[in-house]
């Protein structure tokens, strides 16, 4: 019964660390009860009640994936359950694997000294996290995402230091249960303090940067609802159009440096040769509502502006893209989505079996991009990411390289409903900001739409299913974070670290 009931403390206590509660300080001992009862366990318990505790917070707050599976991909709702509960048993299996070898890591460390338990834990968890493939990526670390002076951490060394902290905190809490000595306890409240001043250190390096300039931007937020968006016929796309390009024509002219507008904000479809065409052949529609598009942007802000939207070239598959567009309406780039949203935009595996292609209603089969997202504007780099893609550190961090000083995401949470799924999303393109230093612009459809400072805490947002404009003036550092340069070193080093240590425990030999 002990262990069941510490499963279940520590999956309640990382679920009240998620956007929904945002209670942060619970999770650093949500580990602390398994893993006292870890010290005297065999390897069978430590992986079954691990991953119950993984399996109950997947499942909890990744709720939404019913919602989601039904509404974006038209599948039952029974199907959707099953998809929830296999997503639950993987992600929640990294969790089982983590405690199954967190004793072999921690006895292989205590050989040395005991004191060095809760960095051997800490290393080994911030590990297997990185490692473990994992459809929607996210840490422990991202519970204190809004604390800028903590999360500020991940300037150095990515949401994997983060998550090391809060290992080690719980491990040093689980070791002081266990031991009762003050002393055992001095290395892991050392490297916290370390940790803690690093982060501090940056998020003051930030502070006292001066900016060396400041645009003027705007997040346009359409909120085209969930009805309007599900089974869009031409003729409703043309009534979403309308809307759109009547909330550029009334932005007041040159109020901005840049504008943009969400995934999916211009609702009909590109054509990127529309400068050049005629307004003849089967582009026609495409090629209008593209110069409509560019003349509504003239006659409202006359801004530099990224917008989403479809297209579809001819005999090619359709594409999720974003389009720069000039103060003068000219289309100055395009960019085509390359990460794409399994079981939305892309059936796994299809590229592998092209019989699973459409195969499933409402499940789409786009193509993907071949290049990063990046756009010059008023002299200013910026990585752009389309939704899904922005999650993911190292697509970012590649996308911005080493010149880009501004990041800019367009996404669709229309999807996802009134749930805990776009504050997640905001959550972990939060720590892209963070991790590379760099401002962040986010433009979701129907919210939430946020500007984010450089140290990954949002500084203005635009709620849930509110139709508006978030303006903000965003000041451009000259800063290059750690991880930046280095890319995920502190994510390897606790993988070598750790590896050492179970594979020393398990070659030494046994007694008899």
């Amino acid at each position: 019964m002990q262990w069941i009931l510490a499963a279940l403390f520590g999956a309640l206590a990382v679920i009240l660390a998620f956007p929904t509660f945002g209670w942060a300080v619970p999770v650093l001992v949500a580990w602390a009860p398994l893993l006292v009862l870890a010290r005297d366990s065999t390897w069978r318990q430590r992986l079954i009640f691990g991953w119950l505790m993984g399996f109950t917070y997947q499942v909890v707050i990744f709720r939404w994936i019913v919602f989601t599976a039904r509404e974006m991909s038209g599948l039952p709702t029974v199907a959707g359950v099953g998809l929830l509960v296999l997503f639950g048993l993987w992600h929640g299996l990294m969790a089982g694997v983590f405690l199954a070898l967190s004793e072999p890591a921690r006895r292989a460390a205590s050989e040395r000294s005991a004191a060095l338990e809760p960095l051997a834990i800490g290393a080994l968890y911030a590990a297997i996290e990185w490692l473990w493939p994992i459809l929607f990526p996210w840490g422990l670390g991202h519970a204190f995402w809004e604390m800028g002076p903590i999360a500020s951490l991940m300037a150095w060394t990515g949401v994997p230091g983060l998550s090391f902290g809060v290992m080690v905190f719980a491990a040093t809490v689980a070791l002081f249960r266990a031991t009762g000595s003050w002393r055992d306890m001095r290395l892991g409240v050392a490297s916290l303090v370390v940790l803690l001043g690093l982060s501090i250190g940056w998020s003051v390096h930030l502070s006292n940067t001066p900016p060396r300039k400041t645009l003027r931007v705007a997040a346009l937020q359409m909120n085209y609802s969930l009805k309007e968006k599900k089974g869009a016929t031409l003729e409703r796309r043309a009534r979403l159009a309308e809307r759109f390009l009547k909330a550029l024509r009334d932005l007041e002219s040159e109020r901005y440096d840049l504008l943009v507008a969400s995934e999916g904000a211009f609702p009909l479809f590109w054509d990127l040769d529309a400068d050049s065409r005629s307004e003849t052949g089967a582009e026609r529609l495409s090629t209008q509502s593209t110069r409509a598009v560019q003349r509504a942007l003239v006659a409202g802000p006359a801004v530099n502006a990224i917008v989403g939207g479809l297209r579809r070239p001819p005999g090619a598959q359709l594409h999720n893209s974003a389009v720069h567009l000039g103060a003068d309406g000219q289309i100055e780039g395009s960019y085509d989505k390359t990460v794409l949203v399994p079981f939305g935009e892309t059936m796994p595996l299809s590229d592998l079996i092209p019989a699973l292609k459409n195969s499933v209603p409402g499940v789409g089969d786009f193509g993907r991009g071949e290049r990063p997202c990046r756009f010059d504007v008023d002299g200013e780099r910026v990585a752009c990411g389309i939704c899904y893609e922005s999650i993911f550190s190292d697509v970012t961090r590649e996308t911005a390289g080493d010149d880009a000083s501004l990041l800019v995401n367009l996404t669709i949470d229309v999807w996802f409903g009134r749930s805990t799924a776009p504050w997640f999303h905001l959550m972990v393109q939060s720590s892209r900001a963070a991790e590379l230093g760099l401002p962040l612009i986010r433009s979701a459809l129907t919210g939430i739409s946020a500007i984010v400072g450089p140290d990954g805490v949002p500084i203005k947002v635009l709620g849930l299913d509110e139709t508006g404009v978030l303006e903000a003036e965003v000041e451009l550092r000259d800063v290059v974070t750690p991880y930046r340069s280095v890319g995920p070193l502190f994510a390897w080093l606790c993988l070598l670290g750790s590896s050492a240590l179970v594979f020393r425990f398990f070659r030494a030999p046994r007694p008899d």
